[in-house]
């Protein structure tokens, strides 16, 4: 090879090598350029659409400590207590309520009277004979409060109850009347039982839903968490209420978990947010039409 071909092989390659980082220079640009108009419409369309990944807490209207010990003729028999750190962390919240109610019309004349005149220390063991002869007189009722998270629904009976080794033999939903005013909604209702002969405990049915941003749920994913996933509502809260009786058949708690909870839902009622309350103290014009309103604000 000449010395001017080997100028020229030199010259070439560096020709193509220019070229090379020309083009790299120009798909780098290109690549910001795209980068940058995506954040820019990204940052837009969240601006102009009012998108909210971020989720505003909803405090309750009341403690939910508040909710009356006789609703109706349900009488509180047990003592509100604050659980220990280690359960409220397992349980994800510090606003919960437990309690069991009993159905003073199940009881004598006599035995009624001195419960309802009896400290709430002293109720347990006053019915609990009445309760052993007679289970349908007491629920154990819950109502525990979540805000401001579009987290998975923590703790629900069907996974709960299954960890502690209780077997599910029925699983259903249910339209009940019991929200104010009669008017029906569904939950889902669950019949548990022990396989463990040595503890001898009774079949154990379970019936929940949810409140969640103004609305009832029984789906604690495709209602629930949908509804809080909601990406033009900047608030979240839901709340479950939870209601076990011991029965021998599940159809026999249909009766009572309906009139308990007829007697109990204004006050739930009464101490959970007003949403469209909430939406109207935010700015927020109501009625999202892809949402029912909740029943008794």
């Amino acid at each position: 090879m000449t010395t001017i071909d080997s100028v020229l092989s030199g010259a070439s390659a560096q020709t193509i090598t220019h070229r090379r980082h020309r083009r790299s220079w120009v798909a780098f640009a290109v690549i910001a350029a795209l980068v940058w108009t995506a954040a820019f419409g990204l940052n837009y369309a969240v601006s102009a659409l009012q998108i909210k990944f971020r989720k505003l807490p909803v405090a309750p209207r009341q403690p939910l400590i508040s909710i009356a010990p006789q609703l109706g003729p349900w009488a509180q028999v047990s003592v509100d207590k604050q659980l220990n750190e280690d359960f409220e962390h397992e349980l994800g919240t510090k606003d919960y309520v437990f309690r069991d109610y009993v159905d003073t019309r199940r009881l004598g004349e006599k035995d009624r009277a001195k419960l309802l005149a009896a400290p709430l220390e002293d109720r347990a063991g006053m019915v609990a004979q009445a309760v052993g002869r007679d289970p349908a007189a007491r629920v154990r009722f819950a109502v525990t409060y979540y805000t401001g998270s579009v987290d998975t629904v923590p703790h629900v009976p069907d996974r709960c109850y299954a960890a502690d080794g209780y077997r599910p033999t029925s699983f259903k939903v249910v339209n009940w009347p019991v929200l104010p005013g009669n008017t029906p909604t569904d939950l889902r209702l669950i019949n548990f039982e022990d396989p463990i002969d040595s503890r001898a405990s009774r079949p154990c049915q379970v019936s929940y839903f949810f409140q969640v941003n103004g609305v009832y749920e029984q789906d604690p994913i495709f209602g629930v968490r949908d509804r809080l996933q909601n990406l033009f509502e900047p608030h979240a809260y839901f709340a479950k209420i939870e209601l076990v009786t011991t029965l021998a058949k599940v159809e026999d708690a249909t009766p009572v978990m309906t009139d308990f909870l007829q007697s109990a839902m204004p006050e739930v009622v009464r101490v959970l947010p007003d949403f469209e309350q909430v939406k109207k103290d935010a700015g927020k014009e109501p009625g999202d039409r892809s949402q029912k309103p909740g029943v008794g604000k």
